[in-house]
């Protein structure tokens, strides 16, 4: 499925995007973490909801987020399979910096909260650092009416976050 928001395509993501997705999150990864190409790979066949944002053939965003029954292994992913019988936890949602602003974030919740609906999921999990602060990010989940529901210290120590969820 395709959906079209103010001339930004969503769409799934394919292997023609993987450059383009690791750039993106290059730039971000002190939020999100570092992958590469493998580890994309591994964590979009995880994940069941894989989209890009794109538009003009530029992509300008991604989102990644795993149904409770993932095999995926991290451990803010862990957290909630700990507790939660069922939801679809965003590992990582990432827009290009210079498209911040445009809605492109916002399309690419749109869209996931549309799949969540019709997979009858009763939540949206993810989590938010803390420590180091990204207030952009806690700012734009308040939005979309996520709630913290409990938060950990995590890599040792040197980061600290937020675990959020949105009801349904």
């Amino acid at each position: 499925m395709t959906t079209h928001s103010d001339e930004v395509v969503i769409r799934e993501i394919s292997v023609g995007d993987y450059a383009d997705v690791l750039a993106l999150n290059s730039v971000e990864q002190h939020f999100t973490s570092e992958i590469d190409e493998s580890r994309l790979h591994e964590l979009i066949r995880w994940s069941a909801h894989h989209r890009v944002a794109y538009s003009g053939g530029t992509v300008f965003g991604f989102i990644l987020a795993m149904a409770a029954s993932s095999g995926y292994d991290g451990v803010n992913f862990r957290w909630f399979a700990d507790r939660y019988p069922s939801f679809l936890y965003v590992d990582r949602i990432v827009v290009a910096r210079e498209s911040k602003g445009r809605g492109i974030g916002a399309a690419l919740y749109r869209d996931l909260f549309a799949q969540v609906a019709k997979m009858g999921v009763p939540m949206i999990t993810c989590e938010i650092n803390i420590e180091p602060s990204n207030p952009a990010s806690l700012a734009f989940h308040e939005r979309f009416g996520f709630e913290e529901v409990g938060s950990a210290s995590i890599g040792g120590g040197s980061k600290r976050v937020s675990y959020q969820q949105a009801m349904l």
